[in-house]
This record gives C-alpha cells, structure tokens and sequence, in this order.
C-alpha cells in the first residue's frame, strides 16, 4: 500500500507538477470570470451602483408591489436603457391602465422595438425574457416574484453538477497536501454542502427574502473554499520548503 502521510506535492514529477499547477490556475480564472459575470448581471438590478444585499433580494425575491417590467423600468436595471423623456412613463401609464392590446401596439411596442428587442429577443442576451410580442411582455406584466422555478431549475443543474466535478477533482488533489487532517476533512466536506446551500436558498428566497443573507455568506465562503482548495497546493508544490 502507498504511504500517503509521506506522500508530497512537491516530490512529484515537475511535468505532472506543472500540469496540475495549470488546471488549478485556469480553474481560479475560471471563477474570477464568473464573479465578474455574477456583478455584471445582477449590479444594476435594484438600480443603485454596486452589487449588494438589494440586488440579490430583487432578483430572486422580487418587488411584490409592482409588476417585472415595471420594477425593471422604473429605479431598476432596465431604466438607463430608457434615456428619452416620457418613455418609461407611457409604459408605466400603460400596465396601470390594464395592459391592453391596443395600448401595447399604439404605445409600448416601438419604445421597445427601439431600446430593449435588440437583447429581449430570442437570439439576444436576454434571450430568456423576450419582448417581441404582445404575449411575451404580458408575462412580465405579472408580479414581480424574481426568479421563476423553471430557470432557477435549469441554473442550478448546471452548476451543481458542473461545479461539483470541479470540487471532486480540486479535493482529490487538496487531499495530497500536507495539511492536518481535520482540516483536510472540512475543506474537502464543505465546498459540496455550501454549493448545495447556495442553490437551495436561492430558490427558497422567494418564499423568505432574509435568506438572502444566508446566500450571499455561502457565496462568499464558497469563493473562500475555492481559493483554499487552490492555493494551498500551488505553495506545497512549489514554495513550501521540504
């Protein structure tokens, strides 16, 4: 049987070192990509500057007293693409007025047509809220109860299987490392339940706005885990003196 409480990083063969040492830096890139990507989709979405608590509660819990296109248009994320005087009160006026088919085709398709189609369309950026039709902005005109369960369903099976294999993969090398061995256990342990947590309060926010704080501290440990898993090999293989 091997004798891995001898077993070092730092003893492998320098290729295997480096190959390792490339994964995990392009794994760490990967995720810095991804929180760059998280700010920019969600750092407007209460319509102040800067990602915080308000954004998240908005995105996934919702504006109760107001319909999605009118919190989006009206001190949210879509408001800056609406910069010409009375457009977004027309649309406003319209949705308080019954949000009928006639208004929508005299009034609130051609602001649209002229500022938000070139994303809200199904081969845009915004692809999963179009506003081509009559019938797709209806579905924005309900309440706004932030994220619906069906792209909250098609979010989180990607990630959790995605993210879990790189956690596999991250833990069995992290697990090689010279650490103590209670340390190895929460480490490895915690980044799979903090994922599991992560998506599940996502989805249980609309049901109960404070858990966003409990998503937005398993966000941050999670980031925390994946700079340990990460870290703390590249120095065993190639800074921590034998």
């Amino acid at each position: 049987m091997p004798d891995w409480d001898s077993f070092r990083l730092a003893r492998l063969p320098f290729a295997l070192k480096l190959a390792l040492s490339c994964f995990l830096v392009t794994v760490g890139t990967g995720y810095l990509v991804a929180g760059v990507n998280l700010y920019l989709t969600y750092h407007l979405t209460d319509g102040e500057p800067g990602l915080g608590i308000g954004d998240l509660r908005r995105a996934f819990y919702g504006n109760r007293e107001n319909t999605k296109l009118a919190s989006k248009i009206d001190g949210g994320s879509m408001a800056q693409f609406l910069p010409r005087a009375g457009d977004r009160e027309k649309i406003l006026s319209w949705i308080q007025d019954g949000a009928a088919e006639d208004g929508y085709h005299a009034t609130v398709k051609p602001i649209l047509a002229q500022n938000c189609v070139r994303c809200h369309n199904p081969n845009g950026l915004q692809r999963f809220t179009p506003l081509t039709s009559y019938e797709e902005v209806m579905v924005v005109t309900q309440i706004d109860r932030g994220e619906p369960p069906q792209l909250w369903a098609r979010v989180a099976h990607t990630h959790i299987q995605s993210i879990g294999l790189i956690f596999l993969v991250l833990a069995g090398i992290f697990s090689l490392t010279q650490t103590p061995q209670w340390v190895k256990t929460a480490v490895i342990v915690l980044p799979f339940a903090v994922l599991l947590a992560d998506f599940g309060l996502r989805y249980l926010i609309k049901y109960a706005p404070g858990l966003v704080y409990g998503m937005a501290v398993s966000g941050a440990l999670m980031g925390a885990l994946f700079a340990v898993l990460i870290l703390v090999p590249l120095y065993e293989m190639w800074l921590r003196k034998q």
